[in-house]
């Protein structure tokens, strides 16, 4: 007597997070258009690569990079003028200063010639109220921040940009 055979299959379910904690209160205006190089948020580090990105998993197909992602201007090489995550240790630019932070979530269609985005022009913050310990990434307090930001927490009220 043959026994019958159950098989289990995952559904490669994958829990995308749209988190705006970092942003306080509505803001009109601030926000100009760029070119980001998206390619910079894939890292090796699993640990950066779980706060640049949402909806990772073994099965995903499409990911996204975070929004409120503090982002520099590239400033040499192939994609000079560009945008990417500001990055302290970076050598093409990144490591300047802070110009903006990432307005809204990008989706990334992962295939296997790479990652696919829509539209590479995208929204970057250049001023606003924010709550910089909830953004996904924090930048160390030596960051040089452009534009025009505070942070506002606990009632304390503290400028970021024109200073280190």
């Amino acid at each position: 007597m043959a026994l019958p055979i159950e098989m289990v299959h995952g559904t490669g379910l994958t829990t995308v997070e749209e988190n705006n904690e970092w942003r306080f209160g509505e803001q009109s205006g601030g926000v100009v258009s760029v070119t980001l190089v998206p390619e910079l948020f894939n890292v090796s580090d699993e640990t950066l690569k779980g706060k640049y990105l949402t909806g990772i998993g073994p099965n995903a197909t499409t990911v996204y990079i975070r929004s409120g992602i503090p982002l520099a201007k590239i400033t040499s090489g192939a994609n000079k003028d560009a945008y990417g995550p500001y990055d302290p240790n970076a050598t093409d630019g990144r490591q300047t200063a802070i110009a903006g932070l990432l307005e809204s979530m990008i989706a990334v269609n992962i295939t296997y010639a790479g990652w696919d985005v829509d539209d590479v022009y995208v929204g970057m913050r250049y001023r606003g109220d924010i709550i910089k310990s909830k953004l996904p990434v924090v930048p160390d307090t030596a960051a040089v921040w452009n534009g025009d930001f505070w942070d506002v927490e606990d009632d304390v009220v503290t400028r970021l940009s024109g200073k280190a």
